[in-house]
């Protein structure tokens, strides 16, 4: 009998002791492999290089900032649309997609529209060659 952590365990056949050993090796390897893609995701969630920042309503535009830390971009696309929630519904009150220069650093785009006092739900998304490169999903409230 081996003992193993305090505990006693029966006797093993050779092939038990060979099957032991090998899962023993694949729970290494794999152990390995799953630090090494923690690292890489950690490494590339740093890598965001295009991020929507502060949204804000000024009675007839939103103004959206969107911060680059990769490189210029002439023709992005900026896609807003504005869904109006209401007591278990929503609707679309407007929608917009337009090219933009996506500057290095801190940009803001203003977007015209004329809301009404209520609840909404902003969808931004920023395209680069076709390709989704940031979204996300705000709450607004315009007050009367």
């Amino acid at each position: 009998m081996g003992s193993t952590g305090g505990l006693a365990w029966p006797a093993l056949s050779p092939a038990q002791h060979a099957t032991l050993r090998f899962s023993k090796r694949m729970s290494s390897k794999y152990v390995g492999f799953l630090i090494l893609a923690l690292v890489v995701l950690t490494g590339a969630a740093g890598c965001l290089s295009t991020a929507f920042q502060e949204v804000t309503y000024g009675g007839d535009a939103l103004r959206v900032f969107v911060e680059n830390t990769d490189r210029p971009v002439e023709n992005a696309v900026l896609q807003v649309t504005i869904m109006e929630v209401g007591a278990l519904e929503q609707h679309e009150v407007f929608s917009e997609a337009r090219y933009i220069a996506l500057d290095r650093g801190q940009n803001e785009y203003t977007v015209p529209v004329d809301l009404q006092p209520g609840s909404y739900k902003l969808f931004l998304t920023i395209f680069v060659d076709g390709e989704r490169r940031t979204s996300v999903i705000r709450d607004l409230e315009v007050a009367a």
